[in-house]
Formats: structure tokens, sequence, C-alpha cells
């Protein structure tokens, strides 16, 4: 008899893995287009994380529902994304506090040059608050990360848990057999 590898694991440890897993692909993917100054490049690999993420949660979210098919899938693949959400959002905030800091200097002065360029009159405070925005970049990006990708993954799961979810006739067993029956008869 062959053993369910999953059988054994709680739902929080594997919900853990496979949330690491599913983060790999916006980390690694984040860190390239950061090494990448192109920006057809940069939204090319944007669309590949994009479309590799909902295609492994869907693996994932599968996998899960044949392991244990009397759980919901909505429900794994939701702390799946929850907790890729957290190392996602951990990691948007170690880039741009410590790998890449300079890049959040380079975005705001592009931001005040355009802003200088329009000639548009800005309130007298806006300055201070864009400079304490940019002081600040990485806690707000870190905090708008996780709200993003929790909510974007609980979207998602609940889309592909709706869509691969067994289609269940409306009529019982014993229906079925009657009406097997007296199909042809008049």
């Amino acid at each position: 008899m062959e053993q369910n590898p999953t059988a054994g694991s709680s739902k929080w440890s594997l919900a853990a893995k496979d949330g690491l897993i599913l983060a790999a692909v916006t980390v690694v993917i984040s860190t390239l287009t950061f090494l990448t100054k192109n920006s057809f490049l940069n939204g090319l690999l944007w669309l590949v994380k994009l479309v590799g993420s909902i295609w492994l949660l869907r693996v994932i979210m599968q996998r899960y529902g044949k392991a244990h098919p009397d759980e919901s899938t909505f429900s794994y693949g939701a702390i799946v994304c929850v907790l890729s959400a957290v190392v996602c959002a951990v990691w948007s905030f170690v880039e741009y506090q410590f790998l890449f800091p300079g890049a959040v200097a380079e975005a705001f002065e592009q931001m005040y040059t355009q802003l200088g360029q329009m000639g548009s009159m800005m309130p007298e405070n806006f300055t201070d608050v864009l400079l304490k925005m940019e002081d600040n970049y990485a806690q707000i990006n870190c905090i708008s990360t996780f709200v993003w990708c929790s909510i974007f993954g609980l979207l998602v799961s609940a889309i592909l848990a709706r869509s691969s979810a067994a289609r269940k006739s409306v009529f019982t067993d014993e229906e079925m057999r009657q009406s097997g029956d007296d199909e042809f008869n008049f």
C-alpha cells in the first residue's frame, strides 16, 4: 500500500513549506528586477512571476485536495498565500532597507525631477511628506506588500478552489439508478 507523504504532516507545516516555495518565485524574480535596468525585461519578468505563481498555487492546492479530499482547498490555499505574503513582505523590506537602498533614493529623485519639470504648484508640506515617505519606504513597502499579496492570494485561492471543486450531481445515487431503469420505459 502506497503511503501518502502528506498524510502524517500537519496542515500548517505543509502550508509553511508550500508558502516558502510560492514565495521563492517572487523573491527570485523581484531580485532579478533590481539587477536589470531594462523596463521591458522587468515587465516580462513580472508577467512570468504572476502566471508562474498562479500556476504553482493551483498545483499546490490540487495536490492538497487529492491528499485531503474531505478538506477545503480554499482554506489551505489561503493559509499558503498568507504565509507566502509574510515571506515576500520581509524580503521586500530587506531589499529596500539593506540590499538596494539606492533604488529608493533614485526613484524619489526621478519623481522630484518630474514634478519640477511639470511646474506644478505643490502644497507647502508636500515635499516634507515625500521626504518622510522616502525615509520610511522600506517599512511602507513591507506592509503594503503583505496586504497586497494576502488579498490577491485569497482572491486567487477562492477562484482556484471554486474552479477545481468536484462537480457533484444534484441527484442521489438512488434517483440516478431509478432514472436509469426507467429511461427507456414509456
